[in-house]
């Protein structure tokens, strides 16, 4: 699912509209008050919101209680906040977002941003928390109450977050994708409303009253050990809990996500996974271990990537972390190459691929695993988690590669041919 960052509409900053009386600080500074609002406004309309910043810190220093000059300054925060957050770096922006609040706290804006990013960093009840105090400022904002549907809905709250999002439909009926999470909402809502709750340290997972109470503790213990072990090949990187899974029963799976048989589990910002089939039979353990591996991997590279992860990346780190790259694997790249049947990355770069065919998709997962195992036994984690924290602040897949490996695209898939596919690596 994603979240939209939110840009503010931000207020006029006009110099003449400003009324500052504060003659006797002025007289010590090098600047008056007046003088450095302008100079601020400058920059701000320049697209400078760092220089911006520090002109209205020292306008306000002069003048705290200049309600347009602290509006002013209010309003940089933000801008520079949204900066810093289109590169990724949502943990500085949220520390200039609170600097906003501290200074203008009736703005409910900052709030918003702050609900925004602290719900991309996986923090929800700090996300609620911030985008409920927004609405209590601004009830009409159909921004705060979607996001705050979104908060709940991360949170597994559906009847909280179908109550803010059908309230924005009811002002704006055709807001884009809203629709989607609607209907998304509606239909898992009718397979989970009656689910319990079985807790971990850092799992919550959901499942139907009659589910197998030893399947379901053997769940938690496949997770916690994926948390441990999946954390540590990343570099000791672990994301904020609880993590919200979903377990399914029969065809409750289907029911609930709209997603056809062949599909053995999913993360959609939740795991969500069925563990017995139509029949009533329950998986087998180490196959219970491979979908829960590779959904929780998701959930890591998510954490790091946000959701700019490439799709070969994103699916060949799962499949390298759940499963073994077999010979028979090799052999059906080995025939791929010969027939010149392999893949551009440039293909399988964007976050969701679009493949129905389905050896196209085999092969496609099938490269992005060679791809990702050759990195990973050549490298370990080393050039790893940069590569994907440049591709978190916008770098491009191919430019986060060649930075981290020194290998362009053709460069991989020549290593990966050479060592995987006729190698045997």
């Amino acid at each position: 699912m994603k979240y939209r960052i939110i840009r503010v509409s931000w207020l006029v900053l006009a110099v003449s509209a400003v009324f500052l009386c504060a003659a006797g600080s002025a007289q010590h500074a090098e600047r008056t008050a007046p003088e450095w609002n302008a100079l601020g406004v400058d920059y701000y309309a320049a697209g400078d919101w760092a220089r911006s910043l520090e002109c209205f810190r020292e306008a306000v220093r002069l003048v705290p209680d200049n309600q347009t000059v602290v509006r002013n300054l209010s309003n940089a925060c933000q801008a520079y906040a949204a900066q810093l957050a289109e590169q990724g770096e949502h943990a500085r922006a949220a520390e200039y977002l609170e600097e906003a609040l501290q200074r203008d706290a009736e703005n409910p804006m900052p709030l918003i941003q702050l609900g925004s990013y602290f719900l991309r960093m996986g923090l929800v009840q700090d996300s609620i928390a911030r985008l409920e105090e927004a609405i209590l400022l601004a009830p009409e904002n159909l921004d705060a109450h979607e996001l705050l549907g979104d908060a709940y809905y991360q949170d597994s709250d559906i009847p909280a977050a179908l109550a803010q999002w059908e309230f924005v439909a009811s002002v704006n009926p055709n807001r884009s994708g809203l629709q989607d999470k609607l209907t998304k909402a509606y239909r898992e809502d009718a397979v989970e409303y009656n689910f319990h709750a079985l807790r971990s340290r850092h799992f919550v997972i959901g499942h139907a009253p009659d589910t197998d109470r030893a399947l379901l503790r053997q769940t938690l213990t496949v997770l916690e050990h994926a948390y441990r072990d999946i954390g540590r090949n990343f570099g000791n990187v672990y994301p904020p809990g609880p993590i919200q899974v979903r377990v399914y029963v029969a065809d409750d799976f289907t029911r609930a996500t709209a997603l056809g048989p062949h599909v053995a589990a999913v993360y959609d910002g939740t795991i969500r996974l069925p563990i017995s089939d139509r029949m009533g039979a329950l998986i087998p353990p180490e196959e219970l271990r491979r979908r829960l591996y590779h959904e929780y991997t998701h959930v890591v590279v998510r954490h790091i990537c946000r959701e700019r992860a490439p799709w070969w990346l994103n699916e060949g780190l799962a499949e390298t972390f759940s499963d073994t790259l077999t010979a028979r694997d090799i052999a059906f790249l080995r025939e791929a190459y010969y027939s010149g049947g392999l893949i551009p990355f440039e293909d399988i770069e964007a976050t969701q691929v679009q493949i129905e065919d389905e050896y196209e998709l085999r092969l496609a997962y099938r490269q992005a695993h060679a791809s990702v195992q050759y990195l990973w036994r050549r490298y370990g984690t080393q050039g790893l988690v940069p590569m994907m924290e440049a591709i978190a602040r916008g770098v491009s897949p191919e430019q986060a590669l060649l930075q981290s490996y020194r290998l362009n695209y053709d460069q991989l898939l020549k290593r990966v041919v050479e060592s995987v596919i006729l190698g045997g690596y």
